[in-house]
């Protein structure tokens, strides 16, 4: 058994998490083990592009030419739909992997933070750079 109190969490990666969710929408999330959200940005791209794509823009077999037909068939506003889902799902999964860091390296240890205000401190300085409070050794 390992000593808890030794134990270090892995920081998730970003690319990684973005790659995912380029690939499919939802799957950046349950990498970073958020399965509601997983579950809900799925939902949502599965429902956008359900609703907005119309009957033609699927393709019947499988050839380059029938994928140029179906593509051409997308109304430039559906296809706008589709990608802002895309890409706000894109922006959560970045914020959340930075929140779900930020907590990893505060749990190691690694991140300090303000007692006046709470933020993150720079070690370099003798104060908090956010509210400009003084930050004794003993207090960082």
């Amino acid at each position: 058994m390992s000593d808890s109190t030794h134990e270090t969490h892995a920081q998730k990666r970003p690319w990684l998490a973005l790659l995912l969710t380029i690939l499919v929408p939802g799957l950046g999330h349950a990498y970073l083990r958020l399965w509601l959200r997983s579950l809900l940005w799925l939902a949502l791209y599965l429902t956008a592009t359900t609703f907005v794509l119309p009957d033609g823009a699927t393709p019947e077999e499988l050839s380059v030419d029938a994928f140029v037909a179906a593509s051409e068939a997308v109304p430039i506003e559906a296809a706008l739909v589709v990608l802002g889902v895309s890409v706000l799902c894109l922006v959560d999964v970045y914020m959340m992997t930075g929140q779900i860091n930020n907590r990893i390296r505060h749990a190691n240890g690694e991140l300090t933070a303000c007692p006046n205000c709470g933020k993150e401190i720079d070690d370099d300085l003798s104060f908090c750079h956010w509210c400009t409070t003084e930050i004794d050794e003993s207090e960082a």
